[in-house]
């Protein structure tokens, strides 16, 4: 079976879809799936189903609807667990499980691929989907931001930008975008555009946050300025070799980093020490504990990254 939120809510079985039933079926298992395979309580249900406006007779209805999800699903698939129910579903069922984990392996342009259009659109005026919304636009865009990087990493400057300007319009305080967008106009041949991005960038910051470009922004713009050889496709190239990471400029994370190089003290001044980076697949663990290494060894320290793993198989902690 096959479950798809990254687009239009669809259940196949055996390739066929399957008919869903009406709105308030259909927004109950959208919860249970975007909470799979866990406890989701029965006000909690009540709540998305109905919002403000619940009749008497809501925890019947309830039970009614998951009545037919298991008709629908199968028995096997939905529990009563209290204080509510519990949706099992195994991780290659959930295309966004499936996303998370692509994301995680490297693998952006098949983790795009699951996508099918917005999000939990028919629910987009619904309260429970609010923040979902907000949190798989989120995913879907570091997975953008990913699958860019390695696109410029590979030589194609020229052909993201158009891709690039258009990003940059919908999402005008993203700053890492902002510096994919001038490190492929810059590679381009095209360093006063480039530049013109990071003054745009820095004026809207300003404007709408009240907040100057991060560091690493910053830096950025000086590189360019300078025309740092470094910035060369060559040399991003040699670096991804070297590191065995990204290769390109780390952006958006620096609150992040100067907490951990902070906390790092002990291990400048030769002791050891353990840092647990919490959170989903596909966040950025990676890339921040790969900068993190990197920064701290030209302080003299050494820093080891490695996974942590659930017995469920998602990823618990990255030390």
């Amino acid at each position: 079976m096959e479950f798809r939120i990254l687009g239009p809510l669809e259940v196949l079985d055996g390739g066929h879809v399957l008919e869903l039933g009406r709105k308030k079926q259909r927004t109950l298992l959208t919860v249970l799936l975007l909470h799979a395979n866990e406890v989701v309580s029965s006000d909690r249900l009540i709540e998305a189903v109905w919002e403000d406006h619940p009749p008497q007779t809501a925890g019947k209805a309830l039970q009614v609807y998951v009545s037919q999800l298991r008709k629908l699903l199968g028995k096997e698939r939905v529990h009563t667990k209290a204080p509510g129910y519990l949706l099992h579903v195994a991780p290659d069922e959930l295309d966004l499980e499936r996303c998370r984990q692509l994301i995680a392996e490297g693998r952006p342009t098949e983790a795009l691929a699951l996508w099918r259009g917005p999000p939990l659109g028919e629910f987009a005026y619904q309260r429970f989907a609010q923040a979902e919304i907000a949190r798989l636009e989120e995913l879907r865009l570091t997975c953008l931001e990913e699958r860019i990087e390695q696109d410029l990493l590979q030589g194609r400057h020229a052909e993201q930008v158009g891709e690039l300007e258009q990003l940059v319009s919908e999402h005008p305080l993203r700053e890492r975008l902002r510096a994919q967008l001038m490190l492929a106009l810059y590679r381009s041949g095209r360093q006063a555009e480039a530049l013109e991005i990071y003054q745009q960038a820095r004026r809207a910051l300003v404007e709408e946050l009240g907040i100057e470009p991060s560091r690493e922004l910053r830096e950025l713009h000086q590189r360019i300025l300078n025309q740092d050889p470094a910035l060369g496709l060559k040399s991003a190239a040699e670096t991804r070799e070297t590191r065995g990471g990204s290769g390109g400029v780390f952006v958006g994370r620096d609150a992040e980093l100067r907490l951990l190089l902070g906390g790092l003290e002990d291990a400048f001044a030769g002791h050891g020490g353990l840092f647990l980076l919490v959170g989903e697949p596909g966040i950025g663990k990676s890339r921040l504990a790969d900068e993190l290494s990197r920064r701290a060894s030209r302080r003299g320290a050494r820093v080891l990254v490695g996974r942590c793993w659930e017995a469920g198989g998602a990823p618990a902690y990255w030390p």
